[in-house]
Order: structure tokens, then C-alpha cells, then sequence
């Protein structure tokens, strides 16, 4: 009798765990899944649906108020789903947006293998963590200050942060190119020491950590001069700056970091500049600037690993 009793209750609470969360389905198995969110927990699987989940929040209590009025945001964007965010297919593109910055909770979501997925987040209020695993295929990451958790996947990937840190975990096999960039957070990076690579490690403020497992055969460092600034227009190359801070409309900060290497040559060190809407003060390169070139393995596929002003670290499974 105690044993069924258990069982009983057992069934109870999946049963309202269940009910405690909301889900969408869409049927899409390939394409582009583009996230204008705030947060998730992103997962690879192999199924052919893409499967948003969130636990159902205080909101959803019935306001008697409301009956009758239909709820509306300044975004723009129109809840269809019943999670708090838009759905729209175009094409190959599926494009998912917060109707509010606003969330209860973190949205998890499924993704099948043939996705490729782009997460976009440049508020400077509103973040929560962000964690991608288990994916085989492409995945493009910009965000301004999201916690960033890659588990398990296998590539290629661009991932930029401005202040938030990564940690990476490979597992098994890698397909590069594999760029991990954050301005001011730190980068963790754990690899097996089979993967063969031309790999890249720099800081400009920080430190550089490696496995000696890895048996990095580091490039001999080339002495190349810093081209002195034009008489009249002031222009110095974008390589010889050690440190570039960023203010201004957050929205424009992912923008403005890649149209950095589009104004080479415009960029004046020690002023001030704008590119896209905001305020890029410079620092010249110094000694302190770390930065490593090698081969892992005899070199094959490239590896990018970074931060301006925190550390950097290479681990082996």
C-alpha cells in the first residue's frame, strides 16, 4: 500500500511538472533559426521539429481586467505562441523575437541537426545565461553581457561577446573555422588533444593558459612595424591598437565591433572616433599584449581563442 501510494504521488508530480510548462512545435528540419532573444538553453537532437519550451510564469494567472483587450508591446512583435515571443517562418529563415525584454524564466529549445542557429542579444539590461550543446552545425553568437556555455558541439562557430565570458567544451570531432572572442570576459576553452589545428591565442590585458599536452609549436613571433600616423588625416592601422572601448546605443555595439576591421586605417589611437553610432576611444598596442600563433598536431582547421582584457585558457580533456 506505501508502494503505491508512492508510485501514485510519483505520477502526480510529472504530471504537474508537465503542466507547469508551455510548448510550440515547428515543423522545420533545415534552414536558419535566428534568436532575438534574451537568453536559452539551445540543444541539438535529431528529430524534424523545433521545440520551444518555457515554464508557465505568474503571468499567465487570468487578469479579469483584461478580458476582452488583447496584450500589445512597443516591439513591434506579436506573441504567437503563447510563450512571450513571435515565430515567423521566411523562407529559410526563421526568425524568433521577444515581444517583451521582460521574461519569466529561461527558454529552452530543441533544434534539430540540420539548423543552423544566430543568437543576437546587444541589450545591456536585459540578459539571462546563454547555453548551446549538442549541435552539428553552423551556430553565429553576438550578444553584449549573456553568460555564454557551449557544450558538445562540433562547429564552425563565431562567437562574440562584449562583456560577458565563454566557456567551451569539445567532446569529440571539430569543424572549424572556430572563432571564440570576448572583450571583457574571460575564455575557457577545453579540447581533446588529438584535434589538429592552427590555432590563435590572444590577450591584450590578460594572461595565456595551455595544456602542455597540446604541445602547441608556436610560431616565431614577426617584428612588423607600426605604420606612423598620416600628417594630415592622423590614420593609424587597426592591428597596432592593444584596447577598444565602446559606448554609446547598446543595440549598435555588435555592429560597431564588426565594422571595426571595415575602417582600417580611419582608426586614430589615443582619440576618439565613430563607427556606426558609437564612441570608439583607442589605446596603442603595448608590450604587454599577449599573443601566440601555432600548430597543434601539424596544424589543420582554425582556431581563434580571445579577450582584450581578461584571461585566456586552453584544457585538455
Amino acid at each position: 500500500m506505501k508502494k503505491q501510494f508512492i508510485l501514485a504521488l510519483f505520477l502526480l508530480t510529472i504530471v504537474c511538472s508537465a503542466s507547469a510548462q508551455k510548448v510550440y512545435k515547428l515543423a522545420k528540419s533545415s534552414g536558419r533559426l535566428n534568436l532575438n532573444i534574451t537568453g536559452a538553453v539551445i540543444e541539438g537532437y535529431t528529430g524534424n521539429e523545433i521545440i520551444f519550451t518555457a515554464a508557465a510564469g505568474e503571468e499567465d494567472q487570468v487578469d479579469d481586467r483584461a478580458k476582452g483587450l488583447r496584450a500589445i508591446s512597443g516591439s513591434g512583435f506579436t506573441d504567437n505562441t503563447g510563450l512571450g515571443i513571435e515565430v515567423i517562418e521566411k523562407g529559410e529563415d526563421i526568425n524568433v523575437n521577444s515581444v517583451t525584454k521582460k521574461t519569466e524564466g529561461l527558454l529552452t529549445i530543441k533544434v534539430p541537426q540540420g539548423i543552423k542557429v544566430v543568437f543576437n542579444n546587444t541589450s545591456n539590461i536585459y540578459q539571462s545565461d546563454l547555453t548551446l550543446k549538442n549541435l552539428k552545425n553552423e551556430i553565429e553568437v553576438s550578444v553584449s553581457f549573456n553568460k555564454i556555455s557551449l557544450e558538445n558541439n562540433t562547429g564552425p562557430m563565431n562567437i562574440k561577446s562584449l562583456h560577458g565570458p565563454v566557456d567551451a567544451v569539445f567532446t569529440g570531432e571539430i569543424k572549424g573555422p572556430i572563432s571564440i572572442v570576448s572583450v571583457y570576459g574571460y575564455v575557457d576553452v577545453t579540447m581533446p588533444t588529438a584535434t589538429k589545428a592552427n590555432i590563435e591565442l590572444a590577450s591584450s590585458r590578460g594572461n595565456l593558459y595551455a595544456a602542455d599536452a597540446f604541445k602547441i609549436a608556436i610560431e616565431k613571433p614577426v617584428d612588423k612595424p607600426v605604420d606612423k600616423p598620416d600628417a594630415k588625416t592622423g590614420d593609424k592601422d587597426l592591428a597596432a591598437l592593444q584596447s577598444i572601448t565602446i559606448t554609446g546605443r547598446p543595440a549598435a555595439t555588435a555592429t560597431a565591433i564588426s565594422g571595426l576591421e571595415a575602417r582600417r586605417g580611419q582608426i586614430i589611437s589615443g582619440l576618439s572616433t565613430r563607427v556606426n553610432g558609437l564612441t570608439i576611444n583607442t589605446i596603442s598596442a603595448g608590450r604587454d599584449a599577449e599573443s601566440i600563433k601555432g600548430k597543434i598536431n601539424g596544424g589543420g582547421m582554425d582556431l581563434v581563442f580571445k579577450s582584450n582584457f581578461q584571461n585566456v585558457y586552453l584544457r585538455t580533456k
